[in-house]
Parts: structure tokens; C-alpha cells; sequence
């Protein structure tokens, strides 16, 4: 952070911005943008560092879900208010994350669990190639809603959300108040049965 406040006119300033921008906050990394060169500003680099500032809602737990539109596997464009009245888990995912993976089968039980009771899971992958995408899909039988715009790293909710790293997701209430972020198995499944419309739908 040092080094891009001391060289606002390097291309690696640009570069590294374009790297950290997620990890830094949008606070910071506007305030380093804003001092960078014309040149560096247009640049590829300062192009993806000035779209994640655009984009970038840096939604909080207690505050209400920040929509969008992205499209499914089959081109159908999906909003995220579509399912306005659910309790729905926002997840942030890849078919090549490991770990994103490895936690498959344990939402896959969550789902099922809560589904009939109004429970849904959306799901925003940040693959780049599509048919691996969807192989993963199938294969770990993620029976859910799936969008991605296919730009890897630079998804647009990814950047909505300021995911710097995934796993990650948001656990959104039927009032759409954000009211958690990053749950996994227990802890999600504790938080989901509290929250959940016990009608079902």
C-alpha cells in the first residue's frame, strides 16, 4: 500500500492495486485511485481497480441485500429479489475452489433440510469456463439456483459484495436483512432454523 502511495504514475502501482482492491476496501483503494495518473487510470489494471469502486456496495450484516441480475446455466437472466419472502443463502463459489467442494455435501443436506420450508440457496459461481461449471454442478448434485457471468475473479456480485476470497456467502432473512455472513454447516444450519418461515411454502 506503501509502495502505490508513493508511485501513483507505475503501472505496478496499478497492478498491485488491481491484486489488493477487494482486500483493502473500497475506502482505501478509492483513495489511491484517485491519486493515480490519467495513464494509469485507463490502464487494463486501473480499468479493474476503477469498475470494483463502481460496483462495490460493501454491504453489512443488519442492512438489507443489495439486488442484481446475472444469468443462469441456460441464459436466463435471474434476479436475486426473485425470491423476495424466502430466507436464502447467497453463496459465493467455483468449481475449481477445493474447499468450496469440500463443503458441498453438508449444504447439500442444508438444503434439503430447509427447502420445504422456504429455504433457497443462490448461487454466483466465479468460473470462467462453463462446462466445468456445470460438470460441478452435476456431479456434486447442487440441486439449487446458479448464476455466473463467467468473468472468474471479476464477477459483478463478487464485486457487489466484496468478496475477496471464497467460500463465502450472506445469509439473507425473508425481509431481506442481511444476518450473516460466511456460515458453514452447524453454525449455518443454526442460524438458517431460527430465521426460517416454518410454513410451508
Amino acid at each position: 500500500m506503501e509502495f502505490v502511495k508513493i508511485n501513483p504514475s507505475s503501472l505496478v502501482s496499478a497492478y498491485i492495486l488491481s491484486v489488493y482492491a477487494t482486500s483493502w476496501g473500497k475506502g482505501n483503494s478509492e483513495e489511491l485511485f484517485n491519486k493515480f495518473s490519467t495513464e494509469n487510470k485507463n490502464s487494463e489494471y486501473g480499468k479493474k481497480v476503477g469498475n470494483h469502486i463502481r460496483l462495490n456496495r460493501e454491504p453489512k450484516i443488519g442492512e438489507q441485500y443489495v439486488d442484481f441480475e446475472m444469468p443462469d446455466p441456460n441464459g436466463k437472466s435471474q434476479n436475486l429479489s426473485d425470491l423476495k419472502g424466502k430466507t436464502i443463502l447467497l453463496e459465493f463459489w467455483a468449481s475449481w475452489c477445493g474447499p468450496c467442494r469440500q463443503g458441498n455435501p453438508n449444504l447439500v443436506k442444508t438444503y434439503k433440510k430447509f427447502n420445504p420450508k422456504g429455504f433457497e440457496i443462490f448461487a454466483v459461481s466465479q468460473d470462467g469456463e462453463k462446462d466445468s461449471w456445470l460438470q460441478a454442478i452435476k456431479k456434486d448434485s447442487l440441486n439449487w439456483i446458479h448464476v455466473s457471468d463467467l468473468k472468474g475473479n471479476d464477477n459483478e456480485a463478487s464485486l457487489i459484495y466484496g468478496v475477496n476470497g471464497i467460500p463465502d456467502n450472506f445469509l439473507i432473512d425473508k425481509n431481506g436483512a442481511m444476518i450473516g455472513r460466511n456460515l458453514r454447516g452447524d453454525k449455518l444450519n443454526e442460524k438458517t432454523c431460527g430465521n426460517i418461515d416454518n410454513r410451508k411454502q
